[in-house]
């Protein structure tokens, strides 16, 4: 298995979060023309009121995205920094974690035009448990580290 250096596998990662926050700046003028690409594919004919109710519950998603994205990128220069194990590097994870729960539930209301808002609802409420079991983690260890501290 290739295996890069802690170094390089944070530089990465930086430059993911720039990329994915351009990209979600680019869907953000794309997504009037989304939606109206993807209302063919709802479950019922879209009213004028329909389609401006997806078209806000998408801004109010690439919002989340965009914040959980600002945080992520927060966290990676912490952990740059060295300063991983700390109350800030836990919020910020918490952050996180509201971020993709909080888009799971634009998602669900949306299953009534698409089907697959309940996949992508599902996913983002598994990514947001996923992310707290995390932040749980990092907040013990963090503690333990405190108490090191405090010993030493």
């Amino acid at each position: 298995m290739l295996r890069i250096s802690k170094s390089l596998s944070l530089t990465i990662s930086i430059v993911l979060t720039a990329l994915f926050f351009v990209v979600l700046m680019i869907a953000a003028f794309v997504l009037p023309r989304f939606v109206q690409l993807i209302a063919p594919a709802a479950a019922r004919p879209l009213g004028l009121r329909d389609g401006v109710l997806i078209l806000i519950a998408g801004y109010l998603i690439l919002a989340l995205a965009l914040l959980a994205d600002v945080l992520l990128a927060l966290l990676l220069l912490r952990v740059r920094a060295g300063e991983v194990f700390t109350a800030k590097s836990v919020a910020l994870i918490r952050g996180v974690s509201w971020c993709a729960i909080a888009i799971s539930l634009v998602f669900l209301p949306m299953t009534v035009y698409y089907l697959l808002a309940l996949v992508l609802s599902f996913t983002a409420v598994l990514l947001g448990l996923c992310l707290r079991v995390v932040k749980n983690v990092v907040e013990e260890a963090t503690a333990i580290k405190s108490e090191n501290d405090l010993t030493v």
